[in-house]
């Protein structure tokens, strides 16, 4: 038999209560930033090349986290040609027709010391014609 009123059992007791509130807590923060913000459907020529940009602060960043299926060109470039901007770039294979998805995470307002303070995700759906 335990005995519940041992200030062992009780220290223990609180320290399981206090790491379920504090996973409960990280998981519902991270899953807070993990959903779709902005939707986007863009009408896209299937030899066209569509450009989106995102970011262009020295702590800032963008990263593709769902790649695009059906794609010739899906890439996140920043360099002197997008002004050191992060523009993701996207052209569908050639003589593709149909829809096509990409998502990309943008991380913005950290001050290098941190964390950003800016997570979105933006989920981009192409819908391909001739």
């Amino acid at each position: 038999m335990i005995d519940i009123s041992a200030p062992t059992f009780r220290t223990v007791l609180r320290i399981a209560a206090l790491a379920i509130s504090v996973f409960s807590t990280v998981q519902f923060h991270s899953c807070k930033d993990l959903g779709v913000v902005d939707a986007l459907t863009v009408p896209l020529k299937n030899a066209d090349l569509y450009e989106y940009a995102t970011v262009g602060g020295d702590e800032d960043g963008a990263r593709i986290t769902r790649q695009a299926v059906h794609y010739e060109v899906s890439e996140i470039r920043r360099d002197k040609a997008t002004n050191f901007i992060a523009v993701y770039m996207y052209r569908p294979k050639a003589g593709y027709v149909g829809t096509d998805y990409v998502e990309i995470e943008i991380r913005s307002g950290s001050d290098g010391t941190s964390p950003p303070s800016s997570v979105k995700i933006v989920g981009i759906t192409f819908v391909i014609s001739n």
